[in-house]
Formats: structure tokens, C-alpha cells, sequence
């Protein structure tokens, strides 16, 4: 029982230290004041990243179905992209 507690734990923190590491990646490229359609796709891209491994380990819903998962990866996938659609539009105007 413990062992399985104890994994459980290190991929937690294996997964906290993913998501440090991109968002310093994405703080840094703030601090650099980069744009560009590449550069707002690779953001928003790391933003879902971070949203899909916070909904499936911190929120715990991985393994559930149903309308709760659905619900969170509705933001994690649709709000990046409506972002991303607007700036793609923005561009070709």
C-alpha cells in the first residue's frame, strides 16, 4: 500500500516539475517580448499542456468520464483555441 502511495507522490512531483519548467520556457519568452503567430501557437500550446496534466493528476480526473472531465477539458481545449482562431484572424485582416 505504501509503495503505491509513494508512486503516486514521485509522479506528482515528476509532473510539478514539468509544469515549472514550462512556465518558466513561456516566462521567458514573455521576458524576450517575442510575437509572432508561431510563438503565440507554441504558448498556447504549452497552456494546454499544463491545463490537460493539472485536469488528469491535481484534479484527479483522468480515469472518470462523464460530464466533469468533459466540463475541464472543454476549457483546457476550447478557450486556446477560440484565442488562437482570433489571432489567426487578426493576422489575415
Amino acid at each position: 500500500m505504501s509503495h503505491s502511495r509513494f508512486t503516486s507522490r514521485k509522479k506528482l512531483f515528476i509532473i510539478w516539475i514539468i509544469l515549472i519548467a514550462i512556465t518558466l520556457i513561456t516566462a521567458y519568452i514573455g521576458y524576450l517580448e517575442l510575437s509572432g503567430f508561431v510563438i503565440v501557437g507554441f504558448v498556447l500550446l504549452t497552456v494546454t499542456i499544463k491545463g490537460q496534466l493539472i485536469v488528469d493528476h491535481y484534479m484527479g480526473l483522468k480515469n472518470v468520464r462523464g460530464f466533469w472531465r468533459l466540463a475541464m477539458l472543454g476549457f483546457v481545449y476550447v478557450i486556446p483555441g477560440v484565442i488562437f482562431t482570433g489571432y489567426y484572424l487578426a493576422l489575415a485582416v
